[in-house]
């Protein structure tokens, strides 16, 4: 009589169990819940450097990656992608996370961008909704917006209105105190081409996935072929930080897609110094004030 063998069937049970485990995880991770890091201060003091973040990538429906390679490098490459329908759609005062709209550079990278990075902003205005700046003051179709609880801003060495910003989106839009007005594109928009929002309707129509380039009688060229309009796919949105002195965002490099929408920031899960390069130092600078604490 042949003897059993021992131990066998129960490592092959842990075996599945586990690789179930880690399937579920990854699978969660990919469309329901993910953790993000903060980098920057743009946020703060809302977000602040060294906060972990769990995002819901469930609420504005789920994206399947878009981009596959090693995080924090350009090794990778673009995959076709789509996203399901979802319960909600950004609105303003959202805090969100999105994909990098790789059209227009911050003011303050230089290099190539990681197309894996992932930015957290909160959401301004949305499609159909006007956006505008007076005195710092941020106005949405004509409301003021305040500062978020936890916001920074500073009233000291204000912009002034007739000061034109080189570096700010579109060209001649202003400055990062004073600005607008601005409309956000929606889906079935027309946007007539001329010489005043050129750089404006190139940015958009890039972001939509065209090749464009313009010419030097205030032309685009879509896909190779002059155009006078294009009509808008997507809904666009304006992202800015709510550390408003300090944040490269929609002022400076442009509007947000839709199809760049991951998710919307829930819930600060760790919190440290991160300025602390030792690992085992900096566990005794955890923040366990800001810990489990919910992102508004």
């Amino acid at each position: 009589m042949a003897k059993k063998s021992k131990g066998k069937p129960k490592d092959r049970g842990f075996s599945r169990g586990l690789l179930h485990v880690i399937v579920s995880v990854l699978i969660l991770r990919a469309t329901v819940i993910e953790a993000y890091n903060v980098p920057t201060g743009s946020m703060e003091n809302t977000v602040r450097v060294g906060d972990f973040i769990l995002g819901n990538k469930f609420v504005y429906g789920i994206r399947t990656p878009d981009w596959i390679g090693i995080p924090w490098t350009n090794i990778g490459f673009s995959v076709p992608y789509t996203r399901l329908p979802g319960f909600a759609v950004p609105k303003s005062g959202d805090v969100v996370i999105f994909r990098y709209p790789n059209d227009r550079w911050p003011a303050n990278v230089i290099g190539p961008l990681d197309p894996s990075l992932n930015y957290i902003k909160r959401c301004i205005a949305g499609p159909d909704e006007t956006l505008q700046i007076k005195q710092k003051r941020v106005y949405v179709n004509g409301e003021e917006m305040p500062l978020p609880t936890h916001g920074k801003l500073s009233y000291a060495n204000m912009m002034p209105p007739e000061y034109k910003e080189r570096m700010i989106f579109p060209p001649g839009m202003g400055n990062r105190d004073n600005y607008g007005p601005l409309r956000m594109p929606s889906v079935g928009d027309t946007l007539r081409i001329d010489a005043t929002n050129l750089e404006f309707c190139r940015n958009v129509i890039s972001l939509e996935g065209h090749e464009v380039f313009s010419t030097q009688n205030h032309k685009l060229i879509i896909d190779g072929k002059p155009a006078d309009y294009y009509v808008c796919s997507q809904n666009f949105y304006f992202m800015m930080g709510d550390n408003r002195d300090n944040s490269h965002d929609s002022r400076f490099w442009g509007l947000v897609p839709e199809d760049n929408i991951i998710g919307e920031a829930l819930m600060i899960y760790l919190s440290w110094d991160q300025t602390e390069p030792n690992l085992v130092k900096r566990l005794f600078t955890l923040r366990p004030s800001r810990m489990f604490t919910l992102v508004d």
